[in-house]
């Protein structure tokens, strides 16, 4: 089985606001969406998966577009849940400033959430899990896109690579190293008769070099 992951294109004000589940791509994020038909290398996927949030969703469309295929949203890929008081706030606002601080001093601590609304890291780890093995049970024989964001996407590279029930420090440490730029490509190769996963590239961003 392929797996190819791909962070959803830049949403809109990306830069200066707090995105939203709601947030659509900007147009940058849609001429970048765009540039992923161009690479040509999703042509023989035999699906399309993406997380509910518009901007993932935006991203998927466009795609499936270039290709003729349809898109399957799938419940459990989206980003991390954030407080409902962050999202829609200017990046340079008091509470949100004030929040990304919380956030790197809470760092090491992965169940630490900012408010009862939020989800825990560890619990972006939980759904991870749930989706490399509903892959690995219904889509073993197949090549899949799958279209979501950079935490869950981090979160489930580390997974797939390290297992769920490796150390703490190196599960961080792992996933703290991945960069994954706006519609980067990584790749994991699954192989059924070695149950184990190889991480074939990471974050190719080339198509970019063309916009």
């Amino acid at each position: 089985m392929k797996i190819f992951l791909v962070r959803h294109a830049e949403g809109l004000d990306s830069n200066t606001i707090w995105q939203t589940p709601e947030t659509p791509l900007s147009e940058t994020g849609k001429k970048q969406a765009q540039a992923l038909i161009n690479t040509r290398r999703f042509k023989n996927i035999d699906k399309i998966l993406t997380s509910d949030l518009i901007r993932s969703r935006e991203t998927a469309e466009i795609i499936a577009g270039g290709f003729s295929k349809e898109v399957e949203v799938v419940e459990g890929i989206q980003e991390r849940q954030q407080s409902s008081k962050i999202y829609g706030l200017s990046r340079t606002d008091r509470i949100a400033e004030k929040y990304f601080q919380d956030i790197v001093q809470h760092s090491v601590d992965w169940d630490w959430k900012w408010d009862a609304e939020e989800e825990s890291f560890t619990e972006v780890i939980k759904r991870a899990v749930k989706f490399r093995n509903n892959l690995i049970r219904n889509h073993s024989q197949k090549d899949v896109l799958v279209i979501s964001h950079d935490v869950f996407l981090r979160c489930f590279i580390t997974i797939c690579i390290l297992g769920e029930n490796s150390d703490k420090v190196s599960f961080q440490q792992l996933h703290r190293s991945i960069a994954i730029e706006k519609t980067g490509i990584s790749l994991l190769i699954y192989r059924e008769e070695k149950k184990s996963f190889k991480l074939w590239y990471l974050n190719d961003y080339s198509h970019l070099s063309y916009l």
